[in-house]
């Protein structure tokens, strides 16, 4: 891969950062799940550079980008996304998200239809049913003892334990998943806390291609057949692919099979 171009614009008020292979081609961006950084993509930048602009952003309250207490509905962070697009002068790019950076591309496909070619959605945190208040504190306050406890340990030790919980990852993976825990702000656990538009309102009326890319639930995967099939219900342009054997991070645990579906969306629609 050529050199790795990174720097920051201003979009939204936030100073948001990015990694970027560069290059006159048709433009990708990459858009990580929560408590990673745009360096947590592993060996897709890779594979998509020689035909492909690869742009990794890092969400506001991620890595380098500025981690304001606030603004970490979708809708807004949709936002922090089209004007880091317009920034970088990026012409129609598919937007790629994992987990929260998945929820982020559809809102930002509802948003701002005639900035993107299209999305692919990698495992959002859709549920059948929206959980109430006191699930959403729940979930929030686990989220924050996670990573307290992961920032008390070193990068090594970090290391250590991903690799141990996630024995099917390739080596490549764990230093930057560790590097993403030391960086990321616990005021992204507002993410979680905070109402959100529910995911079926979200993409209703959405024009623009998609994939959703799912997995198996009893692996530690969100998004259900029932959940699956109720989307592209809503989304005719939808498309899904389910990818056996992986759980939440479908692009570590099956990366070929990830890799192969993510490229043949590309081809189609850039």
């Amino acid at each position: 891969m050529a050199e790795l171009m990174m720097g920051h614009v201003m979009a939204n008020g936030q100073r948001i950062h990015y990694y970027r292979t560069g290059g006159e081609k048709e433009p990708v961006v990459l858009l990580h799940g929560l408590s990673d950084y745009g360096l947590c993509w592993g060996r897709l930048p890779l594979f998509l550079e020689p035909i492909y602009d690869v742009v990794m952003v890092d969400l506001r309250g991620h890595g380098l980008s500025d981690k304001p207490e606030d603004g970490y509905r979708a809708e807004i962070m949709a936002q922090d996304v089209a004007e880091t697009i317009r920034a970088l002068n990026l012409i129609k790019p598919v937007v790629v998200g994992h987990s929260l950076g998945a929820v982020i591309a559809a809102a930002l496909a509802a948003q701002s239809p005639d900035l993107v070619s299209g999305v692919v959605l990698e495992d959002p945190p859709w549920h059948t049913e929206a959980g109430g208040m006191a699930e959403k504190e729940k979930n929030a306050q686990g989220y924050l003892a996670w990573i307290n406890g992961l920032k008390t340990q070193s990068l090594q030790g970090m290391m250590d334990f991903a690799r141990k919980e996630n024995p099917s990852w390739d080596e490549s993976e764990f230093m930057q998943w560790a590097k993403g825990k030391l960086l990321v702000s616990l005021h992204t656990a507002r993410y979680i806390h905070e109402e959100q538009i529910p995911w079926q309102q979200m993409i209703k009326g959405i024009k623009v291609p998609g994939l959703l890319v799912y997995a198996d639930v009893d692996r530690g995967a969100i998004v259900s057949q029932q959940v699956a099939e109720a989307a592209q219900s809503l989304w005719p342009r939808l498309e899904i692919a389910y990818l056996p054997g992986a759980g939440h991070s479908i692009h570590r645990e099956q990366y070929f099979k990830y890799r192969d579906v993510v490229k043949q969306f590309l081809r189609k629609h850039l």
